[in-house]
Protein backbone atom coordinates (compact mmCIF):
# COMPACT_ATOMS: atom_id res chain seq x y z
CA UNK A 1 0.00 0.00 0.00
CA UNK A 2 1.31 3.37 -0.77
CA UNK A 3 0.89 5.46 2.39
CA UNK A 4 2.69 8.80 3.26
CA UNK A 5 4.23 9.51 6.75
CA UNK A 6 6.20 11.73 8.86
CA UNK A 7 8.01 11.17 12.14
CA UNK A 8 8.02 14.34 14.20
CA UNK A 9 10.29 13.72 17.40
CA UNK A 10 8.74 14.08 20.36
CA UNK A 11 10.27 17.03 22.78
CA UNK A 12 9.87 19.15 25.06
CA UNK A 13 8.33 21.48 23.22
CA UNK A 14 6.16 19.24 21.60
CA UNK A 15 5.44 16.85 24.49
CA UNK A 16 1.71 18.34 25.85
CA UNK A 17 0.25 16.98 22.53
CA UNK A 18 1.04 13.50 24.05
CA UNK A 19 -1.15 14.03 26.65
CA UNK A 20 -4.12 15.12 24.56
CA UNK A 21 -3.34 12.28 21.84
CA UNK A 22 -3.51 9.82 24.94
CA UNK A 23 -6.63 11.13 26.06
CA UNK A 24 -8.32 10.86 22.97
CA UNK A 25 -7.66 7.42 22.31
CA UNK A 26 -7.32 5.98 25.31
CA UNK A 27 -10.22 3.51 24.93
CA UNK A 28 -9.06 1.80 22.17
CA UNK A 29 -5.20 2.00 23.24
CA UNK A 30 -6.45 -0.01 26.02
CA UNK A 31 -7.90 -2.62 24.55
CA UNK A 32 -5.12 -3.31 22.04
CA UNK A 33 -1.45 -2.02 23.82
CA UNK A 34 0.70 -3.02 26.73
CA UNK A 35 2.47 0.37 26.51
CA UNK A 36 1.83 3.66 25.08
CA UNK A 37 4.83 5.40 26.78
CA UNK A 38 8.83 4.55 26.02
CA UNK A 39 11.03 4.04 29.14
CA UNK A 40 12.24 7.65 29.63
CA UNK A 41 14.82 6.39 31.95
CA UNK A 42 16.42 4.48 29.30
CA UNK A 43 19.92 5.59 28.37
CA UNK A 44 19.05 5.87 24.35
CA UNK A 45 15.44 7.22 23.23
CA UNK A 46 14.67 8.15 19.81
CA UNK A 47 10.82 8.62 20.35
CA UNK A 48 8.66 9.83 17.52
CA UNK A 49 4.84 11.17 16.53
CA UNK A 50 3.52 9.06 13.73
CA UNK A 51 1.80 11.34 11.08
CA UNK A 52 -0.01 11.51 7.81
CA UNK A 53 -1.76 14.38 6.56
CA UNK A 54 -0.67 16.54 9.36
CA UNK A 55 -2.33 14.84 11.95
CA UNK A 56 -0.94 12.41 14.53
CA UNK A 57 -1.49 8.71 13.71
CA UNK A 58 0.68 7.31 16.86
CA UNK A 59 3.93 7.11 17.99
CA UNK A 60 6.83 4.80 17.44
CA UNK A 61 10.45 4.96 19.67
CA UNK A 62 13.68 3.09 20.03
CA UNK A 63 14.94 2.80 23.79
CA UNK A 64 18.52 1.17 24.56
CA UNK A 65 19.54 0.49 27.81
CA UNK A 66 23.28 0.88 29.60
CA UNK A 67 25.42 -1.70 28.12
CA UNK A 68 23.01 -3.59 25.80
CA UNK A 69 24.10 -3.81 21.82
CA UNK A 70 19.91 -4.00 21.17
CA UNK A 71 17.45 -1.66 20.99
CA UNK A 72 13.90 -2.44 22.20
CA UNK A 73 11.17 -1.28 19.54
CA UNK A 74 7.57 0.02 20.40
CA UNK A 75 4.83 1.56 18.29
CA UNK A 76 0.99 2.24 18.18
CA UNK A 77 -1.38 3.33 16.10
CA UNK A 78 -3.95 4.45 17.96
CA UNK A 79 -7.09 5.18 15.76
CA UNK A 80 -8.54 2.21 14.32
CA UNK A 81 -9.37 4.07 10.67
CA UNK A 82 -5.52 4.24 10.04
CA UNK A 83 -4.88 0.44 10.91
CA UNK A 84 -4.34 -1.95 8.40
CA UNK A 85 -3.06 1.26 5.59
CA UNK A 86 0.61 0.36 6.02
CA UNK A 87 1.25 3.25 8.47
CA UNK A 88 2.67 1.19 11.15
CA UNK A 89 5.31 -0.69 8.29
CA UNK A 90 6.01 2.08 7.13
CA UNK A 91 7.10 3.72 10.90
CA UNK A 92 8.96 0.85 11.48
CA UNK A 93 10.82 0.66 8.33
CA UNK A 94 12.22 4.51 9.35
CA UNK A 95 13.05 3.65 13.02
CA UNK A 96 15.13 1.01 11.52
CA UNK A 97 17.11 3.43 9.67
CA UNK A 98 17.70 5.57 12.45
CA UNK A 99 18.85 2.33 14.46
CA UNK A 100 22.24 3.73 13.94
CA UNK A 101 21.97 7.01 15.54
CA UNK A 102 21.98 4.65 19.00
CA UNK A 103 24.36 2.18 17.89
CA UNK A 104 22.76 -1.30 17.63
CA UNK A 105 23.24 -4.32 16.50
CA UNK A 106 19.54 -5.89 16.75
CA UNK A 107 16.02 -4.19 17.15
CA UNK A 108 13.93 -6.39 19.74
CA UNK A 109 10.34 -6.63 20.30
CA UNK A 110 7.38 -7.94 22.03
CA UNK A 111 4.66 -8.43 20.57
CA UNK A 112 0.96 -10.63 21.94
CA UNK A 113 0.83 -13.80 20.67
CA UNK A 114 -3.02 -13.17 19.60
CA UNK A 115 -2.18 -10.17 17.57
CA UNK A 116 -1.32 -11.90 14.20
CA UNK A 117 -1.95 -8.82 12.33
CA UNK A 118 0.97 -7.15 14.05
CA UNK A 119 3.35 -10.83 13.98
CA UNK A 120 2.97 -11.01 10.44
CA UNK A 121 3.66 -6.91 9.47
CA UNK A 122 7.44 -7.45 12.02
CA UNK A 123 7.95 -11.06 9.83
CA UNK A 124 7.14 -8.85 6.33
CA UNK A 125 9.57 -6.40 7.40
CA UNK A 126 12.20 -8.92 8.50
CA UNK A 127 11.57 -9.41 12.66
CA UNK A 128 12.29 -13.22 13.52
CA UNK A 129 10.81 -14.97 16.22
CA UNK A 130 12.71 -15.75 18.73
CA UNK A 131 11.34 -17.05 22.18
CA UNK A 132 7.38 -17.31 23.04
CA UNK A 133 7.05 -16.49 26.66
CA UNK A 134 4.09 -15.34 29.44
CA UNK A 135 4.31 -12.22 30.95
CA UNK A 136 4.27 -11.67 34.74
CA UNK A 137 0.09 -10.74 33.38
CA UNK A 138 -0.53 -14.39 32.28
CA UNK A 139 -0.15 -12.69 28.19
CA UNK A 140 1.14 -15.14 26.28
CA UNK A 141 3.61 -13.17 24.07
CA UNK A 142 6.64 -13.78 21.38
CA UNK A 143 9.30 -11.43 21.40
CA UNK A 144 11.11 -11.16 17.89
CA UNK A 145 14.75 -9.85 16.53
CA UNK A 146 15.97 -7.47 13.66
CA UNK A 147 19.12 -7.63 13.19
CA UNK A 148 20.57 -4.36 11.57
Amino acid sequence: MNCIITLEEINQTNRQFYKAFETAFIESLNKYQSRIYPNENAEKLLWYYIKTNGEYIGSVWLEKEENQTYAVLGIFIADESHRNKGFGSKAIRLMLDKAVLINVDEVHLNVRENNIRAINCYRNIGFVETEKYETDKGIAAIKMVYRI
